[in-house]
């Protein structure tokens, strides 16, 4: 047996559990068991030549690497091998969004980054792109260092010698001990600053549209008239404003604003089951 057929031995015995399995099984079963095909199907499908085989095959392995991810397997570079996936698929929004998840867990994933830029590039020229990194963000390039969790402890940390270093030395008449105060207390504004910029702050209040061709309407009602001349396409990011009984009020990167489905977006944190 050649190594393509063995290849494609292997998938059709995945894919027969994939299909067969019943809810929950992905979580429960080893990563390895979606990996190893999630990768033989990418390269199928890089080896094809037809578009439609191309795409087929691709989206296998997309489906392999989100069983993987179900089962644990969720770092930043399967993330970004999702997207890869689901891009060669031609499924433009959500590789942007396994692309902006893998940034979320890993912001300085240089394979995530730039195949977040080049498929941005491939929407429509009207849709507004998130802007790059700010002057805020520059100015607190160290909070990348550092997780969520521990930004906090840091800041309890800085707040609760800010606060013993004040009192003491306003007590004693220590000029450089209430200067030492001062600054652990800038410290803890600019950790407190910080976490607040943080994109996993931010990530559940920012989604993507998964949806091919969604309708943005002027309020939320299927009868509201529509909101821009052409339709989202999958792939347009935006920042969830409202949610209401189904549908999202979201806003594009321009300020412009719409109301769209829900099952429409994707939130870039991963809501809660």
């Amino acid at each position: 047996m050649s190594w393509k057929s063995a290849q494609r031995a292997a998938l059709a015995s995945a894919i027969g559990v994939l299909t067969l399995a019943p809810a929950g099984a992905m979580a429960s079963a080893a990563p390895e068991q979606w990996l190893e095909p999630a990768i033989s199907a990418y390269s199928l499908g890089m080896e094809s030549k037809r578009r439609d085989e191309r795409q087929h095959h691709f989206a296998e392995s997309e489906r392999f690497f989100a069983a993987a991810i179900e089962a644990g397997a969720d770092g930043a570079d399967n993330w970004t091998n999702l997207g890869n996936a689901a891009l060669q698929a031609e499924r433009l929004g959500p590789a942007i969004l396994a692309y902006r998840r893998a940034l979320l867990l890993d912001p300085g994933n240089e394979r995530a980054e730039q195949n977040l830029v080049y498929a941005r590039q491939l929407l429509p020229e009207w849709l507004p792109r998130p802007s790059e990194d700010g002057v805020l963000d520059s100015f607190f390039f160290w909070r990348r260092s550092l997780t969520q969790g521990s930004g906090v402890d840091w800041a309890a940390g800085c707040f609760f010698l800010a606060a013993l270093a004040l009192s003491v030395g306003y007590a004693l008449g220590l000029g450089a001990l209430r200067g030492a105060g001062i600054l652990l207390a800038l410290a803890w504004l600019a950790l407190i600053a910080s976490i607040s910029l943080d994109p996993g702050t931010q990530a559940s209040r920012e989604g993507v549209i998964i949806v091919p061709e969604t309708v943005a309407r002027a309020a939320d009602s299927i009868n509201a008239p529509l909101r821009f001349g052409d339709s989202l396409a999958s792939g347009a990011e935006v920042r969830v404003l409202e949610d209401r009984g189904g549908w999202l009020h979201v806003e594009l990167y321009n300020g412009r604003d719409a109301w769209v489905v829900e099952s429409a977006v994707e939130t870039v944190a991963p809501r809660e089951p």
